[in-house]
Parts: structure tokens; sequence; C-alpha cells
């Protein structure tokens, strides 16, 4: 908490992603004063941190999925070295649905993009969207920060397993979501997935530890020397790979 403490003006990338990282506390206090602390943070000042590329990945996302209209928000994160791609497609879709002027184009919802359009509905809404909506809602909604609604989008009966694939690789999917694809067997069954899951250092270890068996030598031998993967996978791998050395 002390972190957060000091002037405003002081504000740096590190305290931001801080102010994010407090919205998925346990406590609702906590939640509650980093919600209150991040609205009332100076527009202009968040303008000139979003190009910082110490800020947090969930604080670009964060900021990709609250920028709104602010053009100036969009540019500066569209100007962060450490942008992932899919928040990239998601504000250049933003920035393309305003006028120069930064306001969105006369008319109606049309006008909106589907990002902009989903931060306006309701939790009901986006849940509903999650489970009927095309793989463009599915990308946007997996990385919502309501449980219900990025879960609800692996009821999607469009949901691809290229898609699964790629939230099984990618670092920034919430751990729940990395459960659930190694919960079903349908998806785990696929090599490519499992092998995404197990190299994934966001997924819980005494889980990933049970497909070890699965992987090839190679992959084992890469796993013992990740320093980006759990210590417990590491260390079993080891004992693996020895077990399958003395086997020979």
């Amino acid at each position: 908490m002390a972190e957060m403490s000091g002037p405003k003006d002081d504000l740096n990338a590190r305290q931001l992603s801080i102010m994010v990282r407090m919205l998925s506390a346990q406590d609702p206090k906590t939640r509650d004063m980093a919600a209150r602390a991040l609205k009332g943070l100076d527009p202009e000042k968040v303008t000139a941190l979003l190009r910082d590329p110490a800020l947090s990945r969930d604080a670009i996302v964060y900021f990709t999925r609250h920028a709104g209209q602010r053009v100036d928000w969009i540019e500066s994160l569209l100007n962060n070295p450490s942008l992932p791609d899919e928040e990239r497609s998601v504000l250049l879709s933003s920035r393309d649905s305003l006028t120069p002027g930064g306001e969105p184009g006369e008319g109606d919802d049309d006008s909106l993009s589907l990002s902009q359009r989903i931060q306006a509905m309701t939790v009901g809404e986006k849940i509903k969207l999650a489970m009927k909506g095309d793989k463009e809602a599915r990308n946007i909604l997996v990385k919502d920060n309501n449980k219900q609604v990025y879960m609800a989008v692996l009821g999607n009966p469009g949901l691809k397993e290229s898609e699964i694939e790629m939230l099984a690789r990618n670092t920034g999917t919430n751990t729940e979501i990395l459960r659930a694809i190694c919960r079903n067997r349908e998806w785990i069954s696929n090599r490519n997935i499992m092998h995404s899951v197990v190299m994934n250092p966001k997924t819980p270890p005494e889980i990933s530890i049970r497909f070890l068996p699965r992987l090839s030598k190679k992959d084992l031998d890469f796993i013992t020397k990740s320093r980006s993967l759990p210590q417990a996978l590491r260390t079993n791998a080891k004992r693996l790979l020895l077990s399958k050395a003395k086997g020979r």
C-alpha cells in the first residue's frame, strides 16, 4: 500500500501497474481503493506512462480495454514496445473507428468498434456474447476481468482448437483458463495444446507435472534448463530424464 502513497505527480509505470494489480485483490477494500485511485489519476499523466515499457502486461491490457475514445491513450499504448500483438489489434481497431478529432463518427452504434461496444455491456450481455460470439468477440472477452465472462468463452461451440492452443501458449492467459483446458480431455489430448500448457510459466506446476511423461527427451531437457518455468516442474523433468537414462 505504501508504494501507492505520495504525490500523483511522482507516479511511475511501476506504481500504475501496482494499482491495476490491486484490482484483482481478494480484499474488497483493496479493490475499491485501487479503483478510486485509478479513477482519480490525471489522464494526461496516464498518457505519458502508457508508452513506458516498464508498464506491466496486466496494466497494458487494462488500459487497452479502458482507452475508449482517448486517441492519446491509444497512440501511447501503440508506441509501447511491450504491447502484445493481441492488444495492438484491439487498439488499431479502436483507432480506426474514431474520427481524426478523436470522437466517434456520426451515427449509431455501428460507428463503434466491437471492443468499445463490449465495454458498455453488462456482465450478462458479455456472458451471452462470449458463448455465441465470433472469434473477434472471443479474443476480447477471454481477457475480461470477470471470471464468469472469460470462462463462458470456453463454452462457445465455435471455439477452435487453434484458439485453445493460442490460449495455452500465451503467458497472459488467466490461470483458471489454463486449468480448464487441462480438465478437458479432448483438448489436452492434442499434443500441441498439451505441449503449450506445460511450457507456459503460468500453468500451476502440480498440473503441468502430470504431462511430463508425454514429452520427448529434448523437451524435458529444455525444461530442466528453463529459468522461466517453475522449479518444481524443472526438478520433476530432471528426475524423469534420469529415470529414462537408467532404463536404457
